[in-house]
């Protein structure tokens, strides 16, 4: 068997973050997207998910007389000093300090009246003022019929996983009966064999999981390997959203790295117990813990936050990259292009699309080039119409991060081996050992799925006329009586305005079609008719448009 072996190529992309990394650091004081001293925004206006009078504030980097690199106490009293002087200087209550940040960026949230935000837009220490965002929760909690969000106390948990000794030949550690995502992922072809064989285990690799806490309390799953960060202290407060990512990254039974060190860092307040209704600000708090406090290897799973443009917080990733940790991300499930998603469409962030067990892509699934694979997940159906995992008794994992938390199971068990590996060399062992070109219906270039087997042995070939096509199309014919046959074309929907596909037969078009939805997804039935017919082909297009498919030739 040929294991992957650590190299220093890099993605494609890289030369070129390179120099937009250089053209940051050598103009960090320019920033074109602020509103010039004297021009008044409306900032309440921009989003319909702008926080009301509440601000981030980033700091020109020579505004403070401290260090990075200090204690992360020392730097937080630090930016809080500063930023009470300034309020005081500008007659505005100490009181509307919220939150301070010294790592990922330098400056504070606040809450504000529009007086106030004009005059403190004036102090020149100021880089730039934007709104807090508010993060809809629909973004990140599950959508599973009616359950507990914390699983009952009195019912009992699942059974130990059942791990023997290999089979002669295997090389690895067999988890029988193990979730049908991790069958999926150590072998390159189904079907499925009901096994989940593993080396690797992630020991010693630290993941984070901002920014809710995690349920610690089921030693069957997560032993002693739980460690949670509160800086809120509301007692007993978990949320799911956490528990799926930790489970299936480093869970005993669902997890894909068994060993894995499970963090949850939580920095926001909440109405209620279940409340996951965060900001963008908590985010970036989270973020400025693990930058000054988290320890390499290190891995963050990064929350879903939608379409919203906030510089405070692709500075805050940016950074939390290039201080070594890997980040990875849902691409959501909305079917929309991931690319008008802000946790993904930046090259330092791995976005992971949702493929289901037929090695389909889910429909609810995100699409685009900004997805780097695919991996295996649960559903939002129950069989048999779709695969769920439960967990206990009314605890169903979301499948935006079974998915997600796979692929960072699979770097943890990577960084293992390599421990002083950069992110970058993280995403390339992820591209380069993924099964290629085997997730139908992705309406995404990178249609590769993930694959544990730490190995290129079997990866296959990038197809490279896939950068040519928007969406995938599968077709076949069925004769009926005589001479006549009818033709399915069958597609995964794409956000288009009208919501409908033009058909092409032998490249002409032939019809217009309903474009498809989560529940059905797109096809097409027509009826042809004739005596040895030739064979045909067929694609679609987003209706008026030359977003179109790959070309599928039907034979009859």
């Amino acid at each position: 068997m040929s294991v992957f072996k650590l190299s220093n190529h890099k993605g494609n992309w890289f030369p070129m973050a390179m120099s937009l990394l250089l053209m940051v650091f050598s103009c960090q004081e320019v920033d074109v997207d602020s509103p010039q001293i004297g021009e008044e925004v409306d900032y309440n206006s921009l989003s319909s998910n702008v926080v009301p009078g509440r601000y981030i504030v980033t700091l020109h980097d020579n505004a403070t007389n401290f260090r990075r690199s200090d204690r992360y106490e020392d730097v937080q009293i630090g930016v809080r000093n500063l930023g009470h002087e300034m309020l005081s200087r500008n007659n505005i209550s100490r009181e509307k300090l919220k939150a301070v940040y010294g790592h990922v960026i330098t400056g504070f949230t606040l809450e504000l009246t529009s007086e106030e935000l004009s005059v403190l837009r004036r102090d020149s220490r100021v880089r730039r003022i934007e709104p807090d965002v508010f993060i809809p929760n629909e973004y990140n909690l599950r959508k599973t019929p009616p359950g507990q969000d914390k699983p009952k106390e009195d019912e009992g948990g699942n059974e130990e996983p059942e791990v023997k000794d290999p089979e002669p030949g295997t090389g690895g550690t067999v988890q029988n009966e193990a979730p049908k995502y991790l069958d999926r992922i150590d072998q390159r072809q189904l079907p499925l064999n009901e096994t989940y064989i593993f080396t690797a285990t992630g020991k010693g690799v630290n993941a984070y999981f901002p920014p809710g806490l995690i349920w610690e309390d089921y030693p069957e799953e997560f032993e002693d390997r739980v460690f949670n960060i509160d800086s809120i202290g509301i007692e007993d407060h978990r949320i799911s959203t956490s528990t799926t990512m930790a489970l299936v990254a480093g869970g005993r039974t669902f997890g894909s790295a068994k060993d894995l060190n499970l963090f949850g860092v939580r920095t926001y307040h909440s109405k209620t117990d279940l409340d996951n209704e965060i900001y963008i600000s908590s985010l970036i708090e989270a973020y400025d813990w693990i930058v000054a406090n988290g320890v390499r290897p290190g891995i963050v799973q990064i929350n879903l936050v939608g379409p919203i443009e906030n510089q405070a917080y692709f500075s805050a990733l940016e950074n939390l990259y290039h201080a070594g940790f890997s980040l990875f991300s849902s691409s959501g499930a909305w079917m929309e292009n991931a690319c008008t998603w802000s946790n993904n469409y930046k090259p330092y962030v791995f976005t992971v699309g949702m493929a289901d067990l037929e090695d389909r892509k889910q429909r609810e699934s995100n699409y685009g080039k900004c997805i780097d694979l695919f991996a295996p997940s649960t559903s939002w159906q129950r069989e048999p119409y779709g695969y769920q995992e439960e967990w206990e008794n009314g605890f169903t994992m979301n499948p935006n991060f079974v998915a997600s938390g796979l692929v960072v199971g699979v770097a943890a068990k990577f960084l293992e081996n390599n421990p002083l590996a950069s992110p970058d060399e993280v995403y390339h062992f992820l591209r380069s050992t993924s099964t290629k070109n085997i997730v139908q219906l992705s309406n995404s270039v990178n249609n590769h799925l993930l694959f544990s087997g730490m190995t290129v042995n079997g990866a296959g070939n990038i197809d490279p006329e896939r950068a040519n096509f928007y969406l995938d199309l599968i077709g076949s014919s069925t004769k009926l009586r005589g001479s006549n046959y009818q033709v399915y074309l069958k597609w995964n929907p794409a956000k288009h305005p009208s919501g409908e596909v033009d058909i092409y037969e032998n490249g002409q078009k032939i019809a217009t079609s309903y474009g498809g939805d989560s529940h059905n997804g797109g096809n097409w039935l027509y009826e042809v008719s004739g005596r040895n017919l030739p064979p045909k082909t067929y694609k679609i297009c987003l209706s008026g448009t030359n977003k179109c498919s790959n070309e599928v030739t039907i034979t009859f």
